[in-house]
Formats: C-alpha cells, sequence, structure tokens
C-alpha cells in the first residue's frame, strides 16, 4: 500500500504528501481533486502524482473545500457544499488559496520545494482550484487540468445560483490576467456537459491573448478529445507530466546528473 503523510505547517495548516525525497530542494506538484489522502491514493487522479513522484518530485495535497477535515457538521458535502458557501457569501477560493500559500511557504522554508519549480494539477473541481490556486500564488509557475470546471454557474449544483455576484466572480475567465505568465495544460472531452467544454476552450484562448497582450511567451496547451462526458484518462495524465517535466519544470533526475 502506497504510504501518504500528513503533516502541518508551523501555522497549523494540515497537508498530505508523499514521503518527501531527501537531497536538494525537488520540484513539488501540488495536485487536486478530493480530500488530500484519498487525492493521492486514487486512481486516476493521483497518476500524474505517480509519476512525477518516480522522477524525483515532491507531490502534496490539501484537503479541498467540503472535502476531508475542511467539512462542517450540518453543511453538505463536497460540491453541493460549495454551493452553499457561495450561497451564504463564503468565498471559498480565498479560504483555499490562503491554505495553499501557507503549506507552500512550508514546504520552500523546509527545503523540500524548489520555488523555482512548483506546479499544481487537478481534475475537475481540482482543476479550478488549481489554477486559482496559481492565480494567488506567483511561485507556481505551470498549471495542468483534466475535464477542470472553469465556471461554477455550468455545474447542476449551483442551479438559482446565476446571480450570485460571487458565483460569478470565481469564475477562472476572472483570473485570466493572473494567470498570463503561467503555462497551463488543459485536456477536456469534446462533449462534456458536467463541467462545460466550451467554457473550458474559451478559458484556454484567454489565456493565450492574455500572453500575448502581455507579450509574455508561455505555453498553453489545449486538447479537446473525442471522449464520452465528464472523464480523466490516464493517457491524459501521461502526456501532462511530461509536458510538466519540459514547460513547468526541469527533471529532477536530469538536474542531477548535471551537477
Amino acid at each position: 500500500m502506497k504510504e501518504v503523510l500528513t503533516s502541518f505547517t508551523s501555522a497549523g495548516t494540515p497537508f498530505a504528501m508523499l514521503p518527501p525525497h531527501g537531497g536538494a530542494p525537488a520540484p513539488t506538484l501540488l495536485l487536486f481533486a478530493w480530500s488530500g489522502e484519498e487525492t493521492l491514493t486514487t486512481e486516476p487522479y493521483n497518476r500524474i502524482g505517480d509519476l512525477l513522484y518516480a522522477r524525483g518530485w515532491n507531490v502534496v495535497s490539501l484537503d479541498l473545500p467540503c472535502h476531508g477535515a475542511d467539512g462542517r457538521a450540518g453543511e453538505p458535502a463536497q460540491l453541493a457544499g460549495w454551493a452553499a458557501r457561495c450561497a451564504a457569501g463564503d468565498d471559498i477560493v480565498a479560504t483555499f488559496r490562503q491554505r495553499v500559500n501557507d503549506v507552500v511557504a512550508d514546504r520552500v522554508a523546509a527545503g523540500m520545494a524548489d520555488p523555482a519549480r512548483i506546479a499544481a494539477a487537478g481534475t475537475s473541481r481540482g482543476g479550478f482550484l488549481a489554477f486559482h490556486a496559481a492565480a494567488g500564488n506567483p511561485l507556481i509557475g505551470a498549471v495542468a487540468a483534466f475535464a477542470p470546471v472553469t465556471d461554477l454557474l455550468v455545474l447542476s449544483e449551483f442551479a438559482g445560483q446565476e446571480q450570485n455576484p460571487l458565483a460569478l466572480r470565481l469564475a477562472l475567465a476572472n483570473a485570466v490576467e493572473m494567470l498570463a505568465d503561467r503555462a497551463a495544460w488543459i485536456a477536456i472531452g469534446d462533449a462534456d456537459t458536467r463541467v462545460g467544454t466550451d467554457k473550458a476552450v474559451a478559458f484556454a484562448r484567454a489565456l493565450v491573448a492574455a500572453g500575448r497582450a502581455r507579450n509574455v511567451a508561455r505555453d498553453v496547451t489545449l486538447r479537446v478529445l473525442p471522449v464520452p462526458g465528464h472523464c480523466s484518462l490516464p493517457e491524459w495524465h501521461d502526456e501532462a507530466a511530461a509536458w510538466l517535466v519540459q514547460a513547468g519544470a526541469p527533471d529532477a533526475r536530469d538536474e542531477a546528473q548535471r551537477r
């Protein structure tokens, strides 16, 4: 059975991680899908993390809002909990960014994460938060997302909140300017009605336009593939892992050979 460790920052923020590689600070992946432990142990969500870990990366995860220890008594779980919190004016993204930033700072201070080689990845809701985490932390230089949510209002759980200012503001389209200098890799099915293929395509195009407007040459890769429904396929993880090694950070084993 895979070993997953639980730790806490000095500020008390909990996080899960694969046993860290020793030696010099390593490229580090922040991986999001469910709770931290579930994300690191459940296929296919953990595949990109396992692939990069085998190449010398450290891999860290956090509980998403309303998942794992972040759940609150009396509230719905998971995406229904997101909808309930947003309806109450609770900014789930701002709170999550604070936790991510605390963990990133902790890993850098501990000498485990190379601050020049930090990336984020996630599936569906995890992809949504991977992009938001990068928008809130300039150390996260690249994001890989599998069938990502890009607009909460596409989700069935958010029916009736079409005029909610918070739900509208949290659309990834509103984070494009903060992401213009980051590398991005997105894969999604060509008829994903769960999260909205067209929304993901529009978001990727907006990233490209924002980068060009700022004369920033960062790779934005979009894969729209003929697959049924809402899914995250193993081969997507394989391709994204190879892309992250090239676009997001040098391969840790290659770095060791150069020393």
